[in-house]
C-alpha cells in the first residue's frame, strides 16, 4: 500500500520554490517551531497521523513534544473520532478501533488540539484512480541477482516480461506508481495507450504468481514526491518517522507548502487497486 506507508527532504521544494520566484519571502516559521502534521490516508487501511516539532539547534530534540496533544478525524458524517497516541513517547497517533471508514470522494477532516492553538487541515480522498484493466507476467528465460540486506546474502531471480494495461485517473494533477508485492517497480508507461511494460521485472525462483498494485496519489502528496523520492516510506511510521530526517536536519527552515493551518506537513490521500497475477512459462 502507499496510504500511511511513508515522509522528508522538503529542502527541494525550497529550492524549486525559490527559482520559481524573484523575491524570496522568509517563512513565518523560519524562526520559531511550530507543529508539523503528516498523514496519509488510503480506503482498507488504518489511519494514523504523525505529529511533532519542526528542528532549531538552540532547542532540545524530544521523542514527545505535545504530551497534551489530542488528535481526532472525522468523515463526511461529522462524526469526530479521537486516534490513540500507540505509547507515551511516541509522536504517532492512530484510528486503533478502525472506527473511520475512508472511501473514494468523501472529504475527512483532521484537528489536534494543542495547548496554545489547534491544528487544522482537510483532504479529500480521490473520487476515480487509476485502475488495472489487465496483467500479464512472462518468464523470459534468463536469471538475475538481488542482495538481501537483512541475511547479507543475494538472491536468484527469474526474470520476466510484464505488461499492464490501465486507465487513467479522472484527476490529470494526480500522479500514478505500479509496485508489485508493495515494491515499486520501473518500466516503460506508454499513457496515451494506457500500457506499462517493464522488460526487466524479477520474480522469486519458487513464485507462481505476483501480486499487482497501482496506486493514485492526491495532488498534493505528489508535490512532496516530485521533490524527492519519498514514497518508501508512506507505507508505516515505524521507528516514529516518516519526517525524522525533516525536524532533525534542516534547522525548522521548511518550504512554503503546506496544507496544514496552524502548523506546517501534509494531510493526504492515496488510492491503490490492486490485481494478483499469474506468472506464465516460456512459450514452447
Amino acid at each position: 500500500m502507499l496510504s500511511i506507508k511513508n515522509l522528508p527532504y522538503f529542502l527541494f521544494i525550497c529550492l524549486l520554490s525559490a527559482c520559481a520566484n524573484s523575491v524570496i519571502e522568509r517563512a513565518p516559521w523560519n524562526n520559531t517551531p511550530v507543529p508539523v502534521v503528516y498523514s496519509i490516508i488510503s480506503p482498507n487501511e488504518t489511519v494514523q497521523v504523525y505529529l511533532n516539532k519542526t528542528y532549531r539547534k538552540n532547542f532540545p530534540t524530544l521523542k514527545n513534544p505535545y504530551p497534551e496533544a489530542q488528535v481526532y478525524m472525522c468523515g463526511p458524517d461529522n462524526n469526530w473520532i479521537k486516534l490513540t497516541r500507540l505509547s507515551p513517547d511516541t509522536c504517532i497517533f492512530e484510528d486503533s478501533k478502525k472506527q473511520l471508514i475512508v472511501e473514494k470522494g468523501k472529504t475527512y477532516l483532521l484537528k489536534v488540539l494543542l495547548s496554545d492553538r489547534t491544528v487544522q487541515a482537510q483532504t479529500t480522498v480521490i473520487s476515480v484512480p487509476a485502475l488495472i484493466l489487465d496483467a500479464s507476467c512472462i518468464l523470459r528465460g534468463d536469471t538475475n541477482f538481488r542482495f538481501i540486506f537483512d541475511s547479507q546474502r543475494y538472491d536468484t531471480l527469474l526474470v520476466n516480461n510484464l505488461s499492464i494495461k490501465y486507465s487513467l485517473p479522472a484527476n490529470k494533477d494526480c500522479e500514478y506508481l505500479f509496485s508489485a508485492n508493495s515494491e515499486q517497480i520501473y518500466g516503460t508507461r506508454f499513457p496515451n495507450e494506457g500500457r506499462f511494460q517493464g522488460i526487466d521485472f524479477g520474480t522469486p525462483k519458487d513464485s507462481t504468481s505476483v501480486s499487482l498494485e497501482l496506486t493514485t496519489i492526491d495532488p498534493y502528496y505528489k508535490k512532496y514526491l516530485n521533490a524527492e523520492y519519498i514514497n518508501s516510506i508512506s507505507n508505516s511510521y515505524s521507528y516514529n518517522s516518516p519526517i525524522l530526517a525533516l525536524i532533525q536536519s534542516f534547522g525548522g527552515v521548511l518550504p512554503q507548502f503546506s496544507n496544514i493551518l496552524n502548523g506546517v506537513g501534509l494531510f493526504g490521500n492515496t488510492v491503490t487497486d490492486r490485481k494478483r497475477v499469474s506468472i506464465k512459462p516460456l512459450a514452447k
